[in-house]
């Protein structure tokens, strides 16, 4: 197209106009030849010229009349999860995010000369109770086709942002299908705890022929619930201390924290002194019981495996200690005496020094922990946050967030923080650094190329309820562990919310390379998107008049003009985010790519034995 290239779709349809002209006109002359005896061979003439200009005119007439329908409210688009499989088989090494097109300066244009005109006057009628502008989709002739981009990219993170209603948890359907298909292991991080978005994961394992592979987690529906533990995998004791302490409300360097981190870590290295796992239970039971207990237990476990006599020692100097603090106290005096010169332990010091401490002033430094351990094991939270693999009457299977990886398996996380926001933020951060502790040995020990072959996919809806600093390091490094993590959000507000400043925000979305934006009400928001998409240059027509009247009053003059102007804009305005209609987003995708598409509704297939059959080929494929 040349540069000099304008049109201006919005305006009345001239084209019509003309062409219907002509057509009157040939009506006209038809209705004179019938209605005379004249030579017919002018009538003929004229009726050829006529029906040649109202052809001329006619396609560019029917364009502009396509231009302004295209305006029109559409229906939401429906998906079978069948067709979603066809879609997968037709392009294969694609995630397909939805349905759309394009954007390009082409349609910013259309939009920069709507917006200086009253859209009212040019709508189509809209349906009652249609939220958002449908014109935003419809201004590009441009037909709607698959929006897709390579499934190797999407190591490189997602960031899902929209207000509530928009559409985030639809997209969170398309997506996880997907990675359920293709026969990867899938976690889902949802503190709304939405039932469709369950029912739809749960689905597709059936479709793929393993149903066993879908676990269940929700606090409020603990006899569904699969049990887990989430202090389970860990490389050095010190990560389960600092991801139990980071649940505390305190500010940065604040000392109950680095008291009750401290407290959390010499009970750790203890129990596992002993040979048992640090649940939460055993943790709780330890710092609110007393330490005397656990200083006996690791005292014997130690000093059997390190001195030859420790049994017998140990059992002259309890022979006259009655209570389990007295018990400890021997043990202690023990400890010192006997197995200090021979080979002391750094482990076991630290908690031998903290039983020691002042029992007021340790009540008082770790007060602000016991009620975070309280929420997390009161109740049927103790059984399905610490299960007991020794429990003959809880049949609930029990599994962890290293076993969902490695069996591929499809973990899904309500955390109802509806009904109680901080126990359900509480479980969500702490799953994340165990996800994080579990990238680190996946990094550390496994062949990179393994990693490639089994991805892991991470979906965390209403992120900012459950955002920390592992999932920061998870965004930052977990590419090179295999992690695949798709963040929603409604606002960047609510990330600085809970990170306590914008730096950490920022930290969120400087590591997520592809953004699907929806509608966003948020003015800050919208200014960060808008500012992801480079400016363009728009056209207009800047007409001009003037008139002048020099000395002579019979030298007067007048002047119309008009000149074709560029203009810098954006080329999708950041106004337009907060018209986008549900299931509407703007992606901006690795490299640059803005697409503008649909969310197709996920639905149960339509042919479910075809389906299952066409699985089988995505799962023969992924394995």
């Amino acid at each position: 197209m040349s540069e000099w290239a304008y049109e201006m779709p919005w305006r009345p349809n001239f084209e019509a106009f003309e062409a219907s002209g002509w057509v009157l006109g040939m009506a006209a002359t038809s209705a004179v030849h019938l209605l005379t005896d004249l030579p017919p061979q002018p009538f003929y003439l004229s009726l050829i010229v006529m029906g040649g200009f109202a052809l001329r005119r006619i396609p560019a007439a029917v364009h502009l009349y396509r231009v302004k329908q295209g305006l029109k409210a559409k229906p939401a688009v429906l998906m079978g999860q069948d067709e979603l499989i066809e879609q997968m088989l037709k392009n294969r090494g694609n995630l397909f995010l939805g349905t759309g097109f394009k954007w390009t300066q082409s349609e910013g244009q259309q939009v920069f000369e709507l917006l200086k005109r009253d859209i009212t006057k040019l709508m189509p009628k809209i349906p009652d109770g249609f939220m958002g502008s449908p014109w935003i989709h419809g201004i590009s002739m441009q037909p709607d086709r698959p929006i897709e981009m390579k499934e190797d990219l999407t190591s490189l993170h997602t960031l899902i942002v929209g207000t509530t209603g928009s559409g985030k948890t639809r997209e969170f359907d398309i997506l996880i299908s997907q990675a359920v298909l293709r026969g990867e292991a899938v976690i889902i991080i949802d503190p709304k705890g939405d039932k469709e978005l369950a029912e739809n994961a749960k689905r597709a394992c059936e479709l793929s022929g393993r149903p066993e592979r879908f676990k269940y987690f929700h606090p409020a529906f603990p006899e569904k619930s699969v049990r887990i533990s989430p202090t389970k995998n860990f490389g050095r004791a010190t990560e389960v201390a600092s991801r139990i302490a980071a649940l505390m409300k305190s500010e940065g360097g604040d000392p109950f924290q680095a008291f009750a981190q401290m407290a959390l870590n010499n009970v750790i290295q203890a129990l596992l002194l002993c040979g048992m796992l640090p649940t939460l239970v055993e943790l709780r039971r330890t710092l609110e019981g007393g330490l005397a207990p656990l200083v006996i237990r690791s005292i014997k476990a130690y000093g059997e495996k390190v001195h030859p006599h420790f049994e017998a020692l140990a059992r002259a100097a309890l022979s006259k200690a009655q209570t389990d603090e007295m018990k400890a106290k021997a043990l202690l005096g023990l400890y010192r005496t006997e197995i200090v010169p021979l080979a002391p332990s750094s482990d076991l010091e630290g908690l031998l020094s903290m039983f020691e401490h002042d029992k007021a002033h340790f009540g008082k430094m770790i007060a602000s922990l016991l009620p975070v351990l309280n929420m997390l094991t009161a109740g049927h939270m103790g059984p399905i946050l610490s299960p007991n693999m020794d429990d003959p009457d809880d049949e609930r299977e029990i599994t962890d967030s290293g076993k969902v990886i490695q069996g591929a398996e499809v973990l899904y996380m309500g955390l109802d923080s509806l009904s109680d926001s901080m126990v359900g933020s509480s479980i969500g951060s702490i799953f994340l650094a165990d996800l994080a502790a579990v990238a680190g040995q996946r990094y550390n020990f496994e062949d990179p190329e393994e990693l490639k072959r089994r991805p892991v996919n991470i979906f965390v809806d209403e992120a900012a309820e459950t955002v920390n600093d592992q999932l920061v390091q998870l965004l930052n490094k977990g590419r090179g562990a295999g992690m695949r993590l798709y963040v929603a959000t409604q606002t960047i507000a609510d990330f600085e919310a809970r990170m306590g400043s914008p730096a950490k925000a920022r930290q969120v979305l400087g590591n997520t390379n592809h953004v699907i934006a929806l509608r966003i009400t948020d003015q800050e928001t919208q200014k960060y998107i808008a500012e992801m998409i480079p400016p363009t240059y728009y056209k207009y027509v800047m007409r001009t008049q003037g008139n002048s009247t020099k000395d002579d009053p019979h030298m007067h003059s007048l002047n119309v003009g008009e000149r074709l102007m560029d203009e810098e804009g954006e080329l999708f305005p950041a106004q337009l985010l907060g018209q986008l209609p549900n299931l509407e987003f703007l992606a901006i995708l690795a490299g640059g790519r803005v697409e503008k598409g649909k969310i197709p509704v996920l639905t149960r297939p339509k042919n479910y034995e075809k389906a299952v059959e066409r699985a089988k080929l995505l799962v023969k494929e992924a394995a």
